[in-house]
């Protein structure tokens, strides 16, 4: 062998040898890149098992509503980010705290995430939300007096395709709904979720509701039962507006003076929103006693809890993450449903819904008209 093979021998095995260096760095660079990715799936996913079907407490959960539960999580997620930043208290409520106490998650059946917290801390969300929602693509807010009504001449408010339109027929069906609700939502506008009793060719997304409570009977004195009465009375002003107008017709006693009101009703229908939850927070004071007004109002459930109930969180599991809970919480789901260890199947709030196709995308394929 000439030394010229040789040398060429040796030139062959260092590129050789350098294609192995790089080939190493690359499988090195591909694995850091598929753990990295697997990290992240894993921190993005919060249900067991969420690729599959499974049967909880003798109910069929779907990998479908497993997907629908994790994407809602994630609002969690964001909220409770959003109100940990500026030192917001919260609480699960509602179907979301029985699931907690009762299942460690959802209710098998469940759909949908409530939580709540007292009137300061539910203003001061809304009024950091934008803020804190502005580098994020997909998570808005969205307001219940966002709604429209067919009849609204709200010029207040410009028409706007994704502003859901309620008909007159359903203001009638649904009063308690119709057109305002004391409530907002976190959405995630790259999924579809579709109530039975909503117009479907409007914005709908999958949302968690954000609850806000305020003091309620019984009260310690009068002027705060006055204040509370008063607050009805502009409520009533703002969702049934032709009602209060009928009911000063008839001579029916109101704490508002008559020209207050119908001067009230005269504004613009956001602006009677706003004006509401301003004079809410106004005459906010920590009252013995909690609960939703719009219950007081507008439905035949009027419930009032305990201020010392909402004293303080404690924290249940819920899926995979853990949320804050009223310390006391077995005095709360007993005044809400009465034995609530017990196995009950309600309907769901959904008849339709995707957590992987965007509502938008959904109404331009589908079948439905």
């Amino acid at each position: 062998m000439t030394s010229d093979d040789m040398n060429s021998i040796i030139q062959r095995n260092r590129l050789l040898q350098e294609q192995n260096d790089l080939l190493r760095e690359q499988n090195e660079l591909l694995r850091q890149k598929a753990a990295t990715a697997s990290e992240s799936d894993e921190r993005d996913v919060f249900i067991e098992d969420i690729d599959h079907d499974e049967m909880r407490a003798g109910f069929l959960v779907t990998s479908h509503r497993k997907k629908l539960w994790n994407a809602q999580i994630k609002l969690i997620n964001e909220f409770a980010r959003i109100c940990k930043k500026h030192n917001l208290r919260w609480f699960a409520y509602g179907g979301t705290l029985l699931g907690a106490a009762r299942h460690k998650g959802y209710i098998p059946w469940d759909d949908d995430i409530d939580l709540v917290m007292l009137r300061p801390d539910y203003e001061k969300f809304k009024s950091v939300v934008e803020e804190e929602l502005k580098n994020h693509p997909h998570y808005h807010t969205w307001y219940w007096f966002n709604y429209r009504l067919e009849t609204d001449e709200d010029f207040e408010q410009p028409i706007d395709i994704d502003l859901p339109l309620i008909s007159a027929e359903q203001e009638k069906q649904f009063p308690a709904w119709a057109p305002f609700h004391p409530l907002m939502r976190l959405v995630d506008d790259r999924t579809t979720f579709l109530m039975p009793d909503a117009r479907k060719n409007v914005f709908y997304a999958v949302w968690i509701d954000l609850l806000c409570l305020d003091p309620c009977p019984p009260f310690p004195d009068e002027n705060s039962a006055d204040n509370f009465e008063i607050s009805r009375e502009l409520l009533m002003a703002v969702s049934l507006p032709e009602h209060v107008r009928n009911a000063m017709k008839n001579n029916e006693k109101f704490l508002l003076p008559y020209d207050e009101l119908e001067n009230f009703i005269r504004q613009a229908y956001k602006t009677r929103a706003r004006s509401f939850e301003l004079f809410l927070l106004k005459n906010y004071f920590p009252a013995p006693y909690v609960g939703e007004i719009r219950h007081y109002t507008l439905t035949e459930q009027r419930l009032s809890y305990t201020m010392e109930s909402f004293s303080k969180a404690v924290y249940l599991p819920f899926e995979k993450i853990e949320l804050p809970v009223p310390v006391g919480y077995d005095e709360i789901l007993t005044a809400i449903y009465g034995d609530w260890h017990k196995l009950v199947i309600t309907y769901s709030h959904s008849y339709e819904y995707s957590a992987d196709i965007p509502y938008k995308e959904y109404f331009q394929k589908t079948a439905f008209k």
